[in-house]
């Protein structure tokens, strides 16, 4: 009897990889569209001086931060699964073997390095 892990893996990890990253930008577009409305609808809120040193303040606290990295991981995710799918359109790694390699190590592979490289610099001015 095969075990728990290695089912989900050959479930999850390969036949539907091109699914999930398919979903995974599409959540991620939207995550960022979102980002970008209530970015926007901050900074016009920012006109006055008092504002904006009070908006300042809160960026700087650790609740802010953390969703600064959730941000960064959104805008890692759906960049590099662009990259893929920009690859996949030019002809590189057209058969569903290389989709779903390209999908785990440059996706998810060179993605969560990424992450770690620029989310360390940020969540030590948390705990500080």
């Amino acid at each position: 009897m095969t075990n728990f892990v290695t089912l989900a893996t050959r479930k999850y990890g390969w036949r539907y990889s091109g699914m999930l990253a398919f979903v995974i930008q599409r959540v991620t577009g939207l995550a960022l569209l979102a980002y970008l409305f209530l970015h926007v609808h901050t900074i016009n809120m920012l006109r006055e001086p008092a504002r904006f040193d009070e908006a300042l303040r809160q960026f700087r606290s650790p609740l802010f931060k953390l969703g600064e990295v959730g941000l960064l991981g959104v805008v890692i995710l759906h960049a590099l699964n662009g990259v893929r799918l920009t690859l996949i359109d030019m002809g590189v790694g057209v058969n569903a073997t290389r989709q779903r390699q390209m999908f785990w190590y440059l996706t998810v592979g060179v993605g969560a390095a990424v992450f770690i490289a620029g989310a360390i610099p940020i969540l030590r001015t948390v705990f500080k």
